[in-house]
């Protein structure tokens, strides 16, 4: 009875121990942590009619806050403002972005995107950047 007992003990202490190690990493009632948004999401938006402007704006401001030098991300905020009718601060921000383009990772189509945006669309639209 005593090697029962000593087993049934050292069982519990093992399952304390066990939902102890889980309960600090997150698992017992924690929240889990927040992956980083996709980059991608900001313009998947698009057409989603529970989906108020302020809050899509502010997505593609995690988004891009996520993913700083990711060219992509800022071309996208950019194209999401301008649509809400922010194109004035959408703009700064691009002039803000142009001034570190040496330290963003892009492909040629989105250097080609943001030089249009900053060119065609800010700077001959009477942007000051």
């Amino acid at each position: 009875m005593a090697k029962l007992a000593s087993r049934f003990h050292a069982s519990l202490t093992l399952q304390v121990g066990l939902l102890i190690l889980l309960g600090s990493c997150g698992f017992g009632g924690g929240e889990l942590p927040q992956a980083k948004p996709l980059p991608s999401g900001c313009l998947a938006q698009f057409g989603q009619e529970s989906v108020e402007p302020a809050e899509h704006m502010a997505l593609c401001d995690r988004i891009v806050a996520s993913h700083p030098r990711l060219l992509r991300a800022h071309v996208d905020r950019f194209v999401v403002w301008q649509h809400y009718g922010r194109e004035r601060e959408a703009c700064q921000k691009l002039f803000d972005v142009e001034k570190t383009m040496a330290t963003l990772t892009f492909t040629p189509d989105d250097q080609d995107d943001f030089h249009f945006s900053v060119d065609v669309i800010c700077r001959n639209q009477g942007g000051d950047g």
